[in-house]
């Protein structure tokens, strides 16, 4: 009987991750800026610039099954202790999301929206650094399940020591 159970279980489970389907509703470019504030007085040169590239992501419940995620991108080189150029790409996505559960949508939401944005983020900042007069060699695949699982672990430890002070007050 407990076999029957379980096994009934696993199938419903199944059932859900076949039956769960996100689609892309719409992607654009929602802000896009590139600065070169420094150009006159850089060094040709002065070797390899420091390149940094910083990430974020806003999202917004549109409807009970669609969301907008919003990947922000912003990469500055640095020559010495001046600017070269900072570029900075929001990319947006509408996704409607069928089927998926309350536990899973997180995940969705922080870790496959991204990987379908940043493709087309890549490619503006590409585009802008290069109609600035720079070369930067090509951004690199980015874990997005790996950021989020230490955001998670980064939760995780914040909420245990929180418990912990709390429990030491008393």
């Amino acid at each position: 009987m407990a076999e029957e159970n379980q096994g009934a279980a696993g199938a419903t489970q199944e059932n859900q991750r076949q039956d769960a389907q996100m689609a892309v509703q719409h992607v654009y470019l929602r802000d896009a800026s590139f600065e070169a504030p420094n150009v006159l007085e850089l060094e040709q040169s002065s070797g390899q610039p420091d390149i940094n590239l910083n990430l974020s992501q806003r999202t917004n419940q549109i409807a009970d099954n669609r969301w907008e995620v919003v990947l922000s991108v912003t990469v500055t080189s640095k020559q010495g202790d001046k600017t070269a150029f900072l570029c900075e790409v929001h990319y947006g996505g509408i996704f409607q999301f069928n089927g998926f559960s309350e536990e899973q949508m997180p995940y969705v939401i922080n870790v496959v929206c991204p990987n379908v944005l940043f493709p087309y983020t890549r490619t503006q900042i590409a585009s802008l650094v290069q109609a600035g007069g720079f070369f930067m060699p090509p951004l690199q695949p980015i874990n997005f399940e790996a950021i989020y699982r230490q955001r998670l672990e980064r939760a995780r430890e914040e909420g245990e020591q929180g418990e912990g002070q709390s429990e030491s007050d008393s």
